[in-house]
C-alpha cells in the first residue's frame, strides 16, 4: 500500500521552487565555464543562453500538460509510468535516487561553501582552499537537512522568502547590462554581438559547446514536480508555476548575463573562475556594498541548494513506492509527527555525502582539472534525454485527444521543445568530456536493473 504526502505549499511556493531551483544554482558559478566553452566568445555565450533558454520554456509549456492531468505525488516518475510504463519509470526513479539529485545537491552545497569561505576572506587572513569550501558545504547541508527532516514548513517558508532575496543580486547585474544596452551604447551592443574568435573553432560550434554549462545554469525548473503531492491544487498550480518561472528565469539570466560580461573582460572572468562574481561586485560598489551583494549571492546558493534537498530527500520514499522496485531499508517509512519520509531523508543524506567526497577529489587531483572535468555535468545529459522521451510520448496523447486545448499548438510546443532537447545533446556529444558524461549516466542505468524486479 503506498502512503501519502499531505498538501501544504501554494502557487507562490511552487513558483518559488521553479524559480529559486534554477536561479542561484548555476547562473553565479556558471558564466566562467560558458565562456571557457565558448573560448572566450562573449556573443556565442549571449547566443547560448537564449537558445537553451527558450527551449526550456517550451519544454516548461510541454511538461505541464502532464502535469494537468497526473497530479499525484512523483512528478516526472508518474509521467514517464504513465507514457512508458512502471518498469521504465523505475529505472528513472533509480536514476534519480543513485545519481541525478543527490549528486547536483552536492554540487551546491559545496558552491554554498565557496562563497561563505571568500566571504570569510574579506575579515579573517586566510586563503580559501577547496578543503574549506566541502567543509564548509557539509556543514551547511547538515543544518538545512535538519531544517527539512524536522521543520519541513519552515523548508518551505525559507524557499520563498531566498526566492525573493535571490532576485535582488540578479536584478541588480541585469539592471547594468539594460543600461549599456540602451540606446548611445554602441560600444558596448558591438562588442557584445562581435562574433569574431580566434580560437580556431568555427562560431557555432562554440555556441554548441556552451550549452553542457548553460543547461546545467537553467536546470531545476521540472524539480517542483517532485513535490506534487504536496502542492494545494497542484492541476492548477503546477502547471502555472512551471510557465511563470522559466519564462521569468530566461529574462532574468540573459540581463544578468550582459550586465557581467559588459562590465568585466572575458579573460578576467576565465582568471577568476567561480569568484568572479566577487570581483565584479567590487568594482560595482564598495567595501561594504561588496559584502552585501555577497551575502545576498550566499542566501541564494542556500535557497537553491535547500530547495534541491527538498526534493532530494524525497526520491528514495518515491523510488520505494514505485511497483516495480526492489523494497529495502523501509524507505517508504513516515514519520508520524513530522509527516516526513525519516528513512528516505537519512538515506539521501548520506549518498549527498558521498558525492560531496567525489566532487572534492574531481576538482583537486591533477588528471580531473587538467581536462577541466565537470562531475555536475554528468546527470544534465540524463535528464535531457528523459525530458526528451517525454515529449516524444506526448505527441500520441495529443493526438488521442487525452489533452484539452487546441491541438495543434500542443504538437507545435511538443515539436519545438523536442528540437531543443537535440539541440543541447548535439552539443553535449560534441563538446570535450561530453561523451563521457553521456557513458557513465549509461553505466549507472543499466545497474538500475538490479534494483528492478523483473515483473
Amino acid at each position: 500500500m503506498k502512503t501519502q504526502l499531505v498538501p501544504k505549499y501554494g502557487l507562490f511556493t511552487a513558483i518559488s521552487l521553479v524559480i529559486g531551483q534554477v536561479i542561484g544554482s548555476g547562473i553565479f558559478f556558471k558564466v566562467d565555464d560558458v565562456l571557457l566553452a565558448t573560448k572566450g566568445n562573449i556573443f556565442a555565450g549571449l547566443l547560448g543562453f537564449v537558445i537553451v533558454g527558450i527551449s526550456v520554456v517550451f519544454a516548461a509549456v510541454s511538461m505541464a500538460n502532464y502535469a494537468q492531468i497526473l497530479p499525484g505525488d512523483g512528478g516526472i516518475l508518474n509521467y514517464v509510468e504513465y507514457r512508458f510504463g512502471k518498469k521504465a519509470s523505475a529505472l528513472v526513479g533509480w536514476m534519480y535516487l543513485s545519481l541525478f539529485y543527490p549528486s547536483l545537491t552536492a554540487v551546491l552545497f559545496t558552491v554554498s561553501g565557496i562563497y561563505i569561505s571568500h566571504l570569510l576572506g574579506e575579515f579573517l587572513d586566510f586563503t580559501p582552499t577547496f578543503l574549506h569550501y566541502s567543509l564548509i558545504g557539509f556543514v551547511n547541508l547538515c543544518l538545512f537537512w535538519m531544517l527539512n527532516v524536522f521543520r519541513p514548513k519552515t523548508s518551505g517558508v525559507f524557499q520563498q522568502l531566498t526566492t525573493v532575496v535571490k532576485l535582488i543580486p540578479l536584478i541588480l547585474i541585469a539592471s547594468l547590462g539594460i543600461i549599456v544596452l540602451l540606446p548611445g551604447n554602441g560600444n558596448e551592443i558591438a562588442a557584445l554581438t562581435s562574433a569574431e574568435t580566434n580560437s580556431g573553432q568555427g562560431f557555432w560550434f562554440l555556441v554548441a559547446a556552451s550549452f553542457i554549462p548553460i543547461a546545467f545554469a537553467f536546470d531545476g525548473w521540472y524539480i517542483a514536480t517532485q513535490l506534487s503531492g504536496e502542492i494545494k491544487n497542484v492541476q492548477k498550480n503546477l502547471p502555472k508555476a512551471l510557465i511563470i518561472g522559466t519564462i521569468t528565469v530566461l529574462v532574468v539570466y540573459v540581463l544578468y548575463y550582459c550586465g557581467i560580461v559588459l562590465r568585466m573582460s572575458s579573460s578576467d572572468i576565465l582568471r577568476l573562475k567561480d569568484t568572479y562574481i566577487i570581483e565584479f561586485s567590487r568594482r560595482i560598489a564598495s567595501k561594504s556594498g561588496s559584502v552585501i551583494i555577497q551575502i545576498f549571492v550566499i542566501i541564494s546558493v542556500l535557497g537553491t541548494s535547500n530547495g534541491l534537498l527538498m526534493a532530494t530527500t524525497r526520491v528514495p520514499f518515491q523510488f520505494y513506492n514505485l511497483d516495480r522496485t526492489k523494497k529495502f531499508l523501509n524507505l517508504g517509512h513516515i514519520h508520524s509527527r513530522t509527516n516526513m519520509p525519516m528513512n528516505s531523508a537519512i538515506f539521501a543524506f548520506w549518498v549527498i555525502g558521498l558525492y560531496m567526497v567525489l566532487y572534492y577529489f574531481t576538482n583537486t587531483d591533477q588528471f580531473f582539472t587538467n581536462i577541466n572535468y565537470d562531475l555536475s555535468a554528468i546527470p544534465i545529459a540524463f535528464i535531457y534525454m528523459v525530458n526528451g522521451a517525454l515529449f516524444v510520448g506526448l505527441l500520441t496523447l495529443i493526438k488521442k485527444g487525452v489533452f484539452h486545448g487546441r491541438r495543434g499548438l500542443k504538437y507545435l510546443m511538443a515539436i519545438i521543445a523536442i528540437l531543443g532537447v537535440l539541440i543541447v545533446l548535439i552539443g553535449t556529444a560534441t563538446a570535450p568530456n561530453g561523451l563521457s558524461y553521456m557513458v557513465i549516466s549509461i553505466i549507472f542505468f543499466m545497474a538500475g536493473f538490479f534494483f528492478i524486479k523483473k515483473k
